[in-house]
């Protein structure tokens, strides 16, 4: 892998710890930190960064503080595609998820705008390459390649439900290697998501930014992810709040539904209190706030008990 080639043995040997909080550009020639990025927070101690254009995509790593588990997610935070919630859907999450042994790969995407195709594909295509590439350098991250899941949020929720439906879309191009490692994640976390494009169910700003306000009924039909389950379709988490005005319960009710016609693995948890948003919900003294650890009860659940601890 020509990506490994560029560090000293030393470094690989100490590779999760040498990477922390490192931005990983995603595509060969990608130089990181060209984003712009914005902070939502009025205390400066405390940050909530919004990611508001990326020009780098790439993945910012995170490695586990507690006993490696050997799993890995990759996050793909939301914000109605005019930003990407950098803190309160990424590095938080993964500070979270960290603490219970996950590797963490915070994901800055190129975000749909204005129904593009170009830019709906150029999403599409970095959730793929990020997959391919947290698979393909599974060893030196201590990860275990079998256990390597998506979570979105929002409308982050809605790519990760794409790569887990199609993960082997022709979004792009092959540029290296790489690109011939399976893109399919192992497991799937869809909190508070955006899925549905139907009148009623989706969030119109996030369907507007992906397909335009002149979509189709026809687009609708076949591009709803809910419909768009097969039995292929890896194992799903769901967690939303009943209380949610952005982003109607709907999308949740319905995915759970088709991965249950599908005899896909499922598990959802419906919150009676949270909103839209509610992040870790460690801020919240809600049940929402117990999501996290559903999540990674839930997960563990699904590791063979063949699979490597090393």
């Amino acid at each position: 892998m020509k990506f490994l080639r560029l560090f000293p043995l030393f470094v690989l040997l100490h590779l999760p710890a040498a990477f922390a909080n490192k931005e990983i550009p995603i595509w060969p020639n990608e130089v990181s930190g060209n984003n712009k990025v914005v902070n939502f927070s009025k205390k400066p101690t405390i940050n909530n960064r919004a990611v508001t254009k990326v020009d780098s995509p790439e993945m910012i790593y995170v490695p586990p503080a507690g006993k490696n588990n050997h799993s890995a997610v990759l996050i793909i935070p939301g914000g109605g595609f005019s930003y990407i919630m950098q803190d309160a859907e990424g590095l938080d999450v993964a500070k979270v998820l960290s603490q219970k042994g996950y590797s963490s790969f915070v994901l800055l995407y190129r975000m749909p705008r204005d129904g593009s195709e170009i830019n709906r594909n150029n999403a599409f295509s970095d959730v793929q390459r990020a997959m391919r590439l947290i698979r393909g350098q599974a060893t030196a991250y201590q990860i275990a390649a079998n256990q390597i899941g998506v979570m979105g949020f929002s409308a982050g929720a809605f790519l990760a439900a794409n790569v887990s439906n199609s993960p082997d879309a022709n979004n792009y191009k092959a540029v290296d290697a790489q690109d011939k490692i399976s893109a399919r994640p192992d497991f799937t976390a869809l909190i508070y998501p955006v899925l549905s494009l139907k009148n009623g169910v989706t969030h119109v700003g996030t369907r507007t930014a992906m397909y335009g306000k002149d979509i189709s009924q026809q687009d609708i039909e076949q591009y709803s992810q809910e419909d768009r389950v097969t039995a292929k379709t890896p194992p799903t988490f769901l967690a939303q709040a009943l209380d949610d005005g952005t982003a109607s319960p709907k999308n949740t009710l319905q995915m759970f539904d088709a991965l249950r016609q599908n005899h896909v693995k499922v598990e959802m948890h419906l919150f009676q209190q949270g909103g839209h948003g509610f992040g870790t919900g460690q801020k919240k003294n809600i049940p929402a706030k117990n999501w996290p650890t559903l999540f990674s009860d839930w997960q563990a659940s699904l590791v063979p008990q063949t699979s490597s601890t090393h």
